[in-house]
């Protein structure tokens, strides 16, 4: 089942508007059960609004629960099938709720079990060569703290947003003794192009064929969207913070079990504290 996750975003939001479309002009064409379109509309357009809003907003998180989308999902659906007798109820139960609740129960959970016990406080990170985007190795110095924030790549939104709230409070960070790297799997021209976004010196990495990520457990297989432009392997990572002391013993990790919830970076500063 996890492996047909990469197959849900693109299609459905692509079938989601077109869906909208047809809607949008049915009612225009006054059908004989209008408020059955309008229960359909209010049930599809949260989610696809939602989703279109991830890559203009670029948050980099957001509710757990997405509360909203599934009310509006449940009360259309509700007026929709309210009058049965329009092919609209249809549109507003399986391209709706279903695809609503799915997004927020199945979708967006993340299968944690491969890493599980292996990065926790007080354990010591296991050593790994770092390589910037042109091959470079990447020194670290042993005196200070380290973050390690694992991205998705370029085409997640969330994890731009991250970097970007990231680099905002570098100099806090620095200020606490910490060197900032940013490890992706993502082939490396997106890597050298997310660098030169961000006025500041952060250590952005390269992990190829996600080696890293195996090594501690959070690779994702079938972890980039399918459809996705850009070049992108299917595999990418689970998003992770891990922060260490100068003996790379574990004061801070996040493995968070959803993609759309993220650390605050005061949670970093207060362990760096």
């Amino acid at each position: 089942m996890h492996g047909l996750k990469r197959y849900f975003p693109i299609p459905y939001l692509m079938i989601g508007l077109a869906a909208l479309a047809y809607l949008v002009l049915d009612l225009a064409r006054e059908p004989s059960e209008p408020w059955a379109t309008v229960g359909a509309i209010v049930a599809i357009a949260p989610l696809v609004t939602f989703m279109l809003s991830l890559a203009v907003v670029r948050r980099p998180r957001t509710s757990r629960n997405l509360y909203g989308v599934l009310a509006l999902a449940v009360a259309g659906t509700v007026l929709s099938f309210a009058f049965f007798a329009s092919p609209a109820s249809w549109f507003a139960l399986v391209l709706g709720l279903v695809p609503a609740a799915g997004y927020v129960f199945w979708y967006s959970l993340l299968d944690r079990s491969a890493a599980r016990g292996s990065l926790r406080v007080g354990a010591t990170l296991p050593s790994f060569e770092l390589r910037g985007a042109a091959g470079q190795l990447i020194p670290q110095d042993e005196r200070n703290a380290s973050l390690y924030m694992f991205v998705r790549g370029n085409w997640c939104p969330l994890c731009v947003a991250q970097v970007r709230e990231l680099a905002a409070h570098y100099r806090d960070l620095e200020a606490r003794g910490a060197e900032v790297f940013l490890i992706s799997p993502q082939p490396e021209n997106h890597t050298a192009a997310l660098s030169k976004r961000f006025d500041a010196p952060m250590r952005f990495v390269v992990d190829r064929d996600a080696r890293i990520a195996k090594q501690l457990g959070i690779e994702h297989v079938g972890g980039v969207p399918f459809g996705v432009p850009g070049g992108y392997d299917s595999t990418s990572v689970l998003p992770t913070v891990i922060i260490t002391d100068a003996n790379r013993r574990i004061i801070f990790v996040d493995t968070t079990d959803n993609y759309r919830v993220r650390p605050e970076v005061s949670a970093f500063l207060e362990a760096l504290a």
